[in-house]
């Protein structure tokens, strides 16, 4: 394992952190996601200012191999004191993840998803899966727009349901696939107008979204323990603030 000492310091801060420090979280605890208000002020700026994005969009390049996602940030918007990076290394949300997943959490990345419609069948991550990078996934989705059902919301299979299905199987799943381990009537979307938060367990819980008639935009922070089964996905090297920066966001940052 890469960098031992540093996870052992992750995991002995970890248990340092105390409840009041950040969010309950008992129901993420048993159902694998639920619903975050964090400060009010802050989400209508990364609301305001992902929609100003969007406007300002030349183009929507496809991200990755999913032709319905756009990724909508650049460097620029990774600067310490932009809303999108206040929002992530806010340390009542720090102190949350690191409770749940029992380490200090490395920040793997910070997205602005614009999910289109394509009129296609199912694909990818439209499909029922698991993130496995890491066996310690948190995920952070603020929706920038109103999610109904036709916005393709974020669809999660709680805790208790995800456990039923053998882990030999595909990434991928179709819907009849996985219904024949679970129960899909179980399944919650979860739907809200702009500014809705959450947050979910993308590693224990099998998921899909972005199944949209209608666009969608999200902005979505992703933590994982930083030594999972692949390497880091990006060198955190703040520019902007980052003297300011706490302990427990330099190691958010991988600087600690």
């Amino acid at each position: 394992m890469r960098g031992q000492q540093e996870y052992r310091r992750r995991r002995a801060a970890a248990r340092e952190v105390s409840s009041s420090d950040g969010y309950p979280i008992d129901e993420l605890k048993r159902t694998g996601f639920m619903a975050l208000h964090p400060s009010r002020a802050l989400v209508d700026e990364v609301v305001a200012t992902s929609r100003q994005r969007l406007e300002e969009a030349a183009a929507l390049p496809q991200r990755g191999n999913k032709p319905f996602f756009s990724q909508l940030l650049g460097a620029a918007d990774l600067k310490v004191d932009s809303p999108f990076m206040r929002f992530a290394l806010d340390e009542r949300l720090l102190a949350s993840v690191a409770r749940y997943l029992g380490c200090l959490p490395f920040l793997q990345s910070i997205d602005l998803l614009y999910s289109k419609p394509l009129g296609n069948s199912p694909m990818a991550s439209q499909l029922w899966h698991r993130d496995r990078r890491d066996l310690a996934i948190i995920k952070v989705f603020l929706y920038a727009t109103d999610v109904e059902m036709e916005h393709g919301p974020l669809t999660m299979l709680p805790l208790d349901q995800s456990r039923r299905v053998p882990e030999y199987l595909t990434h991928y799943l179709g819907d009849e696939q996985l219904a024949r381990y679970t129960d899909l009537q179980t399944a919650v979307p979860l739907t809200g107008p702009a500014g809705t938060t959450y947050m979910v367990d993308t590693e224990n819980c099998y998921h899909l979204g972005s199944r949209c008639q209608k666009p969608r935009l999200a902005y979505v922070v992703y933590f994982d323990s930083g030594f999972g089964f692949r390497d880091r996905e990006r060198t955190w090297s703040p520019q902007d603030g980052g003297a300011r920066l706490s302990e427990f966001q330099r190691y958010a940052l991988g600087l600690a």
